[in-house]
């Protein structure tokens, strides 16, 4: 993700080089010391720059813009989006040739499709070596030998119990089983402590297909086998269990009927005001939310726990994001320019304490868990060892599409428009008919 770079290589070289490398993103690097890298001059100035980045980037983005300008002379033009027309808007410009904006927000199931259209141009050079060896999530957005992105959140999934509302309900321990914290909201349901204990989205959005992708993983399963077959269908799988876990939670009124219309923030803002004990597939980030007294109503009895999984076992998934530049774009020295401004080590750090997006830089996040900057950090320092890749076997080309029909197929079954055995039919045939 974000760390110290420090491509103080002999500055006279790198300023001589850099006008013959222009064409590979301003490959000259800069010391992480410096204002973004252009201490020898504003080379960029006077150029503009689209950035294209969806909600959560919003504020930590647009409080360094000003800085960002002032130093380098780059104009900066941030337009924020949603998830699908941002998607939307990056595959509908890059396939007919234009570039959606200079820096993009880069997802890791991207990486195939993306680079396998060229879409992208590959920053190798516009970060140094001392960056990219302690990136952590680097890997994620490589495509044979290229960096098509450059990791920004280290996002993946972690539990947050409101602990006060279990206490109240007579539960001594947070359970550590999936099925057991699913009998425990029972409890705190019955209790009256909480009318819908267990928070997640059920809206026809990506959002909504990430609780039951987590909690496949941590019933001991996977999505598919090798060769991308479905192994979902059969009532004793990961998969079935972990979808009959949300509709059943839905059915019992453990789940707010609201959810339908819930998209990933929603479940963020309304756990922070104490609605909900249960907030199953959190974000890692989130503790920067949840536990900050300032911007949560539950900082005082909110308790981060790994994931509950089958037998005790604790699994989970990693949903990285990174930043990359459109090969269509005009302004590739100064999108550079602002990547690397946004991977100073300071910037990372105070992009975690202030607004949550959880670093991939291995040497800031030792640094906050050292000072005591990350709340439960022992959780999760021990979780961050434990990340899985969503498919072992690799992203499939068609996952994108399919996890948007799988999201509008859970909204189907959520609305009881499908059954869950049929949901489930849908969405294995939507898999096939993409891989066709």
């Amino acid at each position: 993700m974000k760390n110290e770079w420090q491509a103080g290589w002999k500055r006279g070289i790198a300023a001589a080089l850099c006008g013959l490398m222009i064409f590979a993103l301003g490959a000259c690097g800069s010391d992480s010391g410096e204002s973004g890298g252009t201490q020898e001059g504003k080379e960029f100035a006077g150029e503009e720059i689209a950035v294209l980045l969806p909600p959560w980037y919003e504020e930590g983005i647009a409080a360094t813009i000003p800085e960002f300008e002032e130093a380098t002379g780059i104009k900066v033009n941030l337009e924020i989006l949603d998830w699908d027309p941002l998607r939307d808007r990056i595959v509908t410009a890059c396939s007919s040739g234009k570039a959606p904006a200079d820096v993009t927000e880069f997802s890791w199931d991207w990486v195939g499709n993306f680079g396998a259209a060229g879409w992208y141009a590959p920053l190798n050079d516009s970060l140094d070596d001392a960056f990219w060896a302690d990136s952590m999530t680097k890997d994620t957005f490589k495509y044979g030998e290229d960096y098509l992105a450059v990791p920004i959140y280290n996002d993946f999934r972690l539990t947050y119990v409101n602990k006060a509302d279990f206490t109240a309900a007579g539960i001594e321990a947070v359970p550590a089983g999936a099925d057991e914290i699913l009998e425990a909201a029972r409890k705190i349901k019955a209790s009256g402590v909480e009318e819908y204990p267990v928070a997640l989205p059920l809206s026809a959005v990506a959002a909504t297909t990430t609780p039951w992708f987590m909690l496949t993983k941590s019933y001991g399963g996977e999505l598919f086998d090798e060769n991308y077959q479905p192994l979902f269908l059969e009532k004793d799988s990961a998969g079935y269990r972990a979808m009959n876990w949300i509709m059943t939670g839905l059915s019992e009124g453990l789940i707010d009927p609201a959810s339908l219309d819930y998209q990933g923030m929603d479940v963020v803002d309304r756990f922070k005001l104490g609605q909900g004990s249960i907030d199953i597939a959190g974000w890692a980030g989130n503790v920067t939310e949840y536990f900050n007294s300032e911007k949560s109503q539950i900082s005082d009895s909110v308790e981060v726990i790994k994931v509950p999984g089958a037998e005790g076992v604790s699994r989970t998934y990693g949903l990285l994001e990174g930043v990359g530049i459109p090969a269509a774009s005009e302004h590739k020295g100064a999108a550079a320019e602002f990547i690397k401004w946004i991977n100073r080590p300071e910037f990372v750090e105070s992009f975690f304490v202030d607004y949550g997006i959880f670093p991939s830089s291995q040497a800031v996040i030792d640094k906050l868990v050292g000072e005591g900057k990350i709340p439960g950090g022992e959780v999760v320092s021990e979780v961050l060892g434990t990340i899985e890749p969503l498919f072992p076997q690799g992203a499939p080309e068609w996952y994108g599409n399919w996890e948007s029909e799988t999201a509008a197929v859970m909204n189907q079954m959520a609305k009881g428009q499908l059954s869950l055995d049929a949901g489930l039919a849908a969405i294995a045939d939507a898999a096939a008919k993409l891989q066709k």
